[in-house]
């Protein structure tokens, strides 16, 4: 296990990209418990800002409405220091979102089988119930077979853009949120020396 005092004096973000159910807010959690730094969902930041969920937003104003929330909720970050940052899997498709990310630290883009996500969407239903499908439906109405074939055309198209804007890369698929933890710091303090 890495020890904390080996990042602290390190006073970079690490922000946490990636497609839904790849682990961001479940390993934003503890990793920012381990370093002792806040966690920030930008997320969870957007539905606090208008009162309702995400959900809601899309259902009612459009994926516009929502995506002109989440930059507003990004670029209000600027100066954010020491903290860890999940952001929504579709944050990065806006280039200012992107450029805001990585200009506030360190981009680490979890990924995960498609098998595994729809896996993990399917079993996890505050997830169903909260998020929004992009075909409209609500995700509790989808089937396996129509969320697979989402999550591969999502991904297809999302893939670069993670890859470009990531520093490291880390497979969840097949490990534990400690485990994914561990692979973070180690990789965080390696990547402290080697700047």
């Amino acid at each position: 296990m890495i020890r904390m005092t080996e990042t602290e004096n390190d006073d970079r973000n690490i922000i946490l990209i990636g497609y839904r159910g790849t682990g961001k807010t479940s390993v934003g959690q503890e990793l920012a418990r381990r370093l002792h730094r806040p966690f920030h969902d930008t997320d969870v930041l957007i539905e606090k800002r208008e009162g309702r969920s995400i959900r809601d937003m899309v259902a009612r104003e459009g994926w516009a409405f929502f995506r002109e929330r989440e930059r507003a909720a990004i670029s209000s970050l600027d100066g954010l220091r020491r903290c860890v940052l999940a952001t929504g899997g579709g944050a990065v498709l806006d280039p200012k979102n992107a450029e805001v990310l990585k200009s506030l630290g360190w981009v680490v883009l979890l990924t995960a089988s498609e098998e595994i996500i729809v896996r993990r969407i399917l079993n996890d239903p505050a997830s169903r119930e909260q998020r929004p499908s992009f075909s409209g439906k609500a995700s509790t109405e989808i089937s396996e077979e129509t969320m697979r074939k989402e999550t591969t055309e999502i991904l297809k198209q999302r893939m670069p853009i993670y890859r470009v804007l990531a520093d490291q890369i880390i497979d969840t698929s097949q490990i534990s949120t400690a485990e994914i933890v561990d692979e973070i710091l180690r990789r965080f303090q390696s990547q402290r020396f080697n700047v």
